[in-house]
């Protein structure tokens, strides 16, 4: 992907945009960023797609969690960050990461509402012919809004079933993990193996399936942060347990796990503070 750098002063922040582009965005930049996870998904015609998921923290620091460009993750990246709102377009905001010295570009936030937006007008006039980016902000909540769910089984050749709700004015994300080898932390024996997970809502909807937390060494970093975010404890390096996180909208949910061998399992269900 080929970014355009752009440093974030006055200049920089000046567009030529007619009267009617003006109208059609409301929502003010929030001052200062809160700590936050945004979501971003982008296009870009002739080279593809990709998304992005970045915690940014109440010191000014980042944490890339997840990024994904056309099927392949990026290494997990950290640093700090510099956000700005633009004085005379208050819709529009730009977050550089590490000084514009790093190999993570910047970002233009335009606010079409209080929690989304994109990294143009509504119009579609774009910086710098840059590609399409959505962005979703999930403010940190001051409260969790829902219950941590956790369920311990003896699974003997077959499936088992664990369900929670999500509690909340909005969509939250969530982590769930399916954990085997590495309950033997805890003194538990035995325990299974290739422990994995389908998620449905309550229409039966498949609403995600588990992978293997270790099998792509990119995403190891991010999930390590999301587990000391929630207060799980951390996975055994290399283990072969299923993991997924994401975001899910008020309701109620049911995991269908399963195993590649008949022992004790745990399945736990985190609701983020996002």
């Amino acid at each position: 992907m080929k970014f355009e750098k752009r440093a974030f002063g006055a200049p920089a922040l000046a567009v030529t945009l007619v009267a009617q582009c003006y109208s059609q965005v409301t929502a003010p930049a929030p001052v200062p960023l809160p700590p936050c996870l945004i979501y971003y998904s982008y296009l870009e015609p002739g080279y593809g797609s990709g998304s992005r998921l970045m915690l940014y923290n109440a010191d000014k620091t980042y944490v890339e969690i997840n990024s994904v460009i056309n099927g392949v993750t990026v290494p997990t990246r950290t640093g700090t960050f510099t956000y700005v709102v633009d004085p005379q377009q208050t819709f529009r905001a730009g977050i550089q990461y590490d000084g514009g010295t790093g190999p993570l570009q910047d970002d233009w936030l335009y606010f079409y509402t209080a929690n989304s937006g994109a990294n143009s007008l509504p119009s579609g006039e774009a910086l710098g012919g840059r590609p399409f980016t959505a962005f979703t902000l999930y403010p940190k909540q001051t409260t969790n809004g829902a219950c941590n769910v956790s369920n311990l089984s003896q699974l003997a050749g077959s499936t088992g079933t664990c369900g929670f709700v999500v509690q909340s004015g909005g969509p939250r994300w969530v982590l769930l993990r399916a954990s085997g080898s590495s309950l033997s932390i805890f003194g538990v024996s035995p325990t299974v193996s290739s422990p994995s997970f389908t998620l449905y809502d309550s229409t039966q909807a498949v609403q995600g399936t588990s992978s293997v937390w270790s099998s792509d060494p990119n995403l190891a970093g991010g999930y390590q942060t999301v587990f000391s975010l929630v207060g799980a404890f951390p996975l055994k390096t290399g283990s072969d347990e299923g993991v997924l996180l994401v975001p899910l909208s008020p309701g109620c949910y049911t995991a269908q796990f399963r195993a590649g061998s008949s022992a004790t399992m745990l399945f736990e269900a985190y609701i983020l503070p996002f």
